[in-house]
This record gives structure tokens, C-alpha cells and sequence, in this order.
């Protein structure tokens, strides 16, 4: 949690200042709500669950983007066979990326912006360890402006862990985090 906070400063601090030197740049903030899904390996531990999170963006260049988002999903376990299920576990991502805009907000109401990036996974196993582990992610911000400065926003991702086995079950954890919210221009 500590780091997805210090990545979310150091975009703000980055935002501000970038926007002291130019203001045609733009600066978005996100809320978001909606289902994180695991996929391959780790969906044997965990079940889909559901999933909120905040994000900064900053155009940096005409249709070029930088993206920070913080997501935490909550994840029950998975049935073991037998009447065992595993323990529940909250996921939390903290992904910098990079984004192009291929359908630039002003054209039409209509904004898509596809994204890549890295950060970290923690994966915090009720009653038992907590661990963090290197993570890429893909994905889109496909957004429809409602006004000036709001926008409804759809955020289908993919993080993907490059755990430990040993810990988790899996040395590369797939867990897809589907949004919708509100994008707001600064």
C-alpha cells in the first residue's frame, strides 16, 4: 500500500509541475469500481472478486500519456475439493504506464487510450503472509465525455505477477482487473 501511495505522489508532483511549465497539457484523475478476474494458475487459489481504484494521468505530448493506477481487488478462496476452500486474499496493483491515445479526446466524445507498464502486485493472504512481487501490465481507458471535464470510463487491464511459486502457487500470476467509473480533466 506504501508504495502504490508514493507512486501516487510522485505522478502528482510530476503532473503539477508539468503543468506549471505548459498548460495545454492535461491531467486526469480516476475513480473506479469493478471485478478483478484470475486467470491460469492462481484462479486454482482464488475466485474472481470484486475491485476498486483510483489512477492519474498526464498527456505529456499530443496523444502520449502517462498513467499511474492503484487497484485492490478482494479475492475469496477457491473451492480445494473435498469442502476445503483457501484463504481469501486481497490483491493490490500499483502500475506506472504509458499510454497512446489512438482516439484522442476532442475529436469526438469518445477517448481510447492503450496502455502498457510496470509496477508491483501484493498478494495479502488472510492469516497469512504478505508478498509483493514484480508485475506488467497491457490494457485500454476507453472513455465517453459527458461534459467538458467528466468523463464515464471503462478500464479493462491485465496485470500479470511474476511470483514465486513456492509462495503463491504460481511463478506467473494473471489477474485481470475490468473497471468502469468517472475520468476527470484538470
Amino acid at each position: 500500500m506504501q508504495k502504490g501511495i508514493a507512486l501516487t505522489v510522485a505522478l502528482l508532483l510530476l503532473a503539477s509541475t508539468a503543468g506549471a511549465q505548459e498548460s495545454q497539457r492535461r491531467f486526469t484523475l480516476e475513480g473506479r469500481g469493478g471485478f478483478n478476474l484470475p486467470t491460469f494458475d492462481i484462479s486454482d487459489a482464488v475466485d474472481g472478486g470484486p475491485s476498486f481504484g483510483a489512477g492519474l494521468g498526464l498527456e505529456v505530448a499530443p496523444k502520449i500519456w502517462l498513467l499511474g493506477d492503484v487497484d485492490l481487488g478482494f479475492h475469496s478462496g477457491a473451492d480445494l475439493g473435498g469442502g476445503v476452500e483457501g484463504p481469501d486474499v486481497k490483491v493490490y496493483h500499483y502500475i506506472a504506464k504509458l499510454g497512446y491515445a489512438v482516439v484522442p479526446q476532442g475529436e469526438s466524445p469518445w477517448s481510447v487510450i492503450l496502455n502498457a507498464g510496470g509496477g508491483a502486485m501484493t498478494f495479502d493472504v488472510d492469516g497469512g503472509a504478505s508478498n509483493t512481487y514484480p508485475a506488467i501490465n497491457v490494457g485500454a481507458k476507453i472513455a465517453y465525455r459527458l461534459s467538458p471535464r467528466v468523463s464515464f470510463l471503462l478500464s479493462p487491464q491485465g496485470d500479470i505477477a511474476f511470483a514465486d511459486e513456492d509462495e503463491i502457487g504460481t511463478n506467473n500470476a494473471w489477474v485481470w482487473p475490468f473497471t468502469a467509473g468517472v475520468r476527470i480533466g484538470l
